[in-house]
């Protein structure tokens, strides 16, 4: 069992949302949206995997591909997801589109914040506070209970994940950290020596948490009202890239990240349900043995 400094420490304050580590993100393939018969099958594939639970976040992560057709097929797959969340409790984010989570939530549907670009993070303030005050005002106006927005962002190295950490207090909710292995989504990368491996998500948590640990222990009281700039500790940590039911628990177990994010090891299954039991199960067993 992975064990350090960082297992008793503080996660961010949206933690309650997320349900229990280690934490599983799915994200959509890049053609969910090309035609009706693959809305119709990603609605599938993630209502099966979402069915007992184990699924903590959904991406509707799509190719960034124009056309009026391409654009209603993924407001229909925005609307089936978040319909689908008042049965099976899920994060919702979408990929790179802060315009369809605005309109999205000036209708009250039930997304719950959008996945920012890695070389767009320093953006992510601006973000929130746009789509923070979009939330307050439909809320008010629909009288239901405001929830925090979640924002993530990607990062291949120490730098980039250090960057957008000093974003805090305004910063990523979590961070997508990899590549970790051999994947379609990084064809580039066709090497071990080309990737930042397993180990980088863990390597980016300890860093964070260094960080967190040092501006804390320089005379910083987290509940001090005198702080002009809230310490938050640092984002929940994902590993992605070529995860599978045969390596997801090496990134949590053997090296400390918070949970892993997949594509195809779910949305490629026959049983998504049984492969988000397996996966959750063995990443929960090799943290506890």
């Amino acid at each position: 069992k992975f064990h350090n400094e960082t297992d008793s420490m503080p996660v961010p304050s949206t933690k309650s949302r997320w349900g229990e580590a280690p934490y599983l993100a799915v994200l959509t393939e890049p053609d969910a949206c090309t035609s009706v018969k693959r809305v119709e099958e990603t609605i599938r594939a993630i209502e099966q995997a979402t069915l007992d639970g184990g699924v903590n976040l959904v991406v509707l992560r799509v190719a960034d591909v124009s056309g009026d057709g391409i654009a209603l097929h993924k407001w229909a797959l925005l609307k089936s997801l978040a319909e689908m969340k008042n049965r099976q409790p899920f994060l919702l984010v979408v990929n790179d589109d802060v315009d369809i989570v605005l309109k999205a939530l000036s209708n009250n549907i039930a997304v719950d914040g959008v996945h920012v670009k890695e070389h767009k993070a320093y953006m992510i303030p601006s973000i929130r506070r746009e789509l923070e005050h979009v939330v307050t005002c439909s809320f008010k106006q629909s009288n239901s209970m405001h929830k925090d927005i979640i924002i993530g962002t990607s990062c291949h190295s120490l730098q980039s994940a250090t960057r957008s950490y000093q974003l805090s207090p305004c910063g990523p909710d979590y961070l997508f950290v990899g590549t970790c292995y051999l994947t379609q989504s990084h064809p580039e990368k066709q090497s071990l020596e080309q990737l930042e491996g397993p180990s980088l998500p863990g390597r980016v948590k300890q860093e964070l948490y260094q960080i967190y640990n040092d501006r804390i222990s320089h005379g910083s009281d987290t509940n001090s009202q005198s702080n002009s700039k809230k310490i938050e500790p640092p984002p929940i940590i994902f590993a992605i890239g070529g995860i599978d039911k045969q390596n997801c628990h090496e990134p949590v177990a053997t090296f400390g990240a918070d949970g892993v994010a997949t594509i195809r090891a779910v949305m490629h299954a026959s049983a998504p349900r049984d492969v988000v039991q397996f996966m959750k199960r063995i990443m929960t067993k090799q943290l506890d043995g």
